[in-house]
């Protein structure tokens, strides 16, 4: 893979942001070398794909869908998906395991499949940081947020140094594997030990409907996210700003000891929260130590990749339901002030929601439960849990 090399940045506190970065090239075979790019080869991919995890939450999503999101993921990175999916009137969960098995027998992948809402999960975070996460019936709670954090505590378990996230949903198995090599191109520029995340901007981005595909450059809730949050960046440090182009990016990477020492958001807020999160901490509290990734920072590469992102209709309501997660993560947040909140609340009443957006959840860092005695605690309880090729 060839990609823009990144030279536009920006600095806050221990944050470094860095301007979108476009593909030029899918495969980098032959390439003899020159200025102004990054040149990821496919040795290095490989060597990268061994030490990343990924983590795909599904929802009841279609089988053909995920199966050929699981495809694309490249082979020596272990898969964990962590379903949500419903168990009445049809087993969709025992579905997802079957399509792991059908994979992992052909190719010898290794594959985790997990339910969020197994009962083991109380029973191993019970008495840890992350109890939070337990609902009254003492199971995880429902979220995608919830998910991500399961797959973070199973990749740090497995041994792994990254983990990618890329969503079900995804109509597109070449965009899938794009991403993938996007995410290592990332890691390979951050350079090893330091902290790195890697955010995916979509060139366009679509829903199958019944007559018609229409290629959008902004999605319907990260283009009001985006906006937002540079607005509320650019009055606190007096400079207008557009360079976070990647908020609600359900497609994005990081480190592992990125991933334990942050901070996550449950449902929707997840994606926005992370870089809200870090903000707040590495920017807002850097002087008074608030940052837990010193002295050297956060990274933060934003790629432009080139296969559309085509997924299904889910409806107004979903879209509606996750603007309001993501504004809320700013509005509750010492990035906002009095003008960014009344921005928000007016935007939302465009959406039918009015007053402030309902405050979101926030968990302790995955990193405070210790992930592998949890992990292990996890799997010799749950009669559910498929672990496949996994040492």
């Amino acid at each position: 893979m060839i990609v823009d090399l990144p030279v536009s940045i920006e600095e806050f506190g221990a944050v470094r942001i860095y301007e979108v970065a476009r593909v030029l090239s899918l495969d980098g075979s032959g390439y003899k070398g020159g200025g102004g790019v990054a040149h990821l080869t496919a040795s290095e991919a490989e060597e990268y794909s061994a030490r990343t995890a990924f983590v795909i939450p599904v929802k009841d999503e279609d089988l053909l869908t995920l199966e050929n999101v699981v495809a694309a993921v490249p082979h020596s990175s272990p898969v964990i998906i962590v379903s949500a999916s419903s168990r009445k009137p049809l087993d969709r969960f025992e579905r997802e395991r079957e399509v792991a098995r059908v994979l992992h027998g052909a190719t010898g992948r290794a594959v985790v499949v997990l339910h969020q809402r197994d009962p083991a999960w109380g029973e191993a975070l019970r008495g840890t940081p992350l109890e939070e996460m337990l609902d009254e019936d003492g199971l995880v709670r429902r979220g995608k947020g919830e998910g991500m954090i399961l797959g973070v505590i199973a990749a740090a378990a497995l041994g792994a140094e990254y983990v990618g996230f890329v969503d079900s949903d995804n109509y597109v198995p070449g965009a899938v594997h794009e991403y993938a090599w996007a995410y290592f191109t990332g890691f390979s520029l951050a350079g090893p030990g330091r902290h790195v995340m890697v955010r995916i901007k979509w060139p366009f981005k679509a829903k199958l409907e019944t007559r018609e595909i229409y290629l959008r450059k902004r999605g319907r809730v990260s283009q009001h996210t985006n906006n937002m949050l540079n607005y509320a960046i650019g009055r606190m440090r007096r400079i207008e700003t557009e360079v976070v182009q990647t908020a609600n990016s359900g497609e994005h990477a990081m480190d592992v000891r990125l991933a334990l020492g942050m901070r996550w958001a449950g449902a929707f807020a997840v994606e926005s929260y992370q870089l809200v999160h870090l903000l707040e901490s590495c920017w807002l509290d850097l002087e008074g130590g608030g940052c837990p990734f010193s002295p050297n920072g956060v990274t933060i590469y934003q790629f432009e990749t080139r296969n559309p992102h085509i997924h299904a209709e889910r409806g107004d309501d979903h879209i509606v339901d996750m603007l309001a997660k993501s504004m809320s993560t700013i509005y509750h947040s010492r990035l906002a002030d009095d003008a960014v909140r009344e921005r928000i609340i007016k935007l939302l009443r465009d959406y039918g929601v009015e007053g402030e957006p309902p405050g979101h959840r926030v968990y302790p860092p995955p990193g405070s439960a210790e992930p592998s005695k949890v992990f292990s605690a996890f799997t010799g309880e749950s009669e559910e849990a498929l672990v496949l090729g996994v040492p």
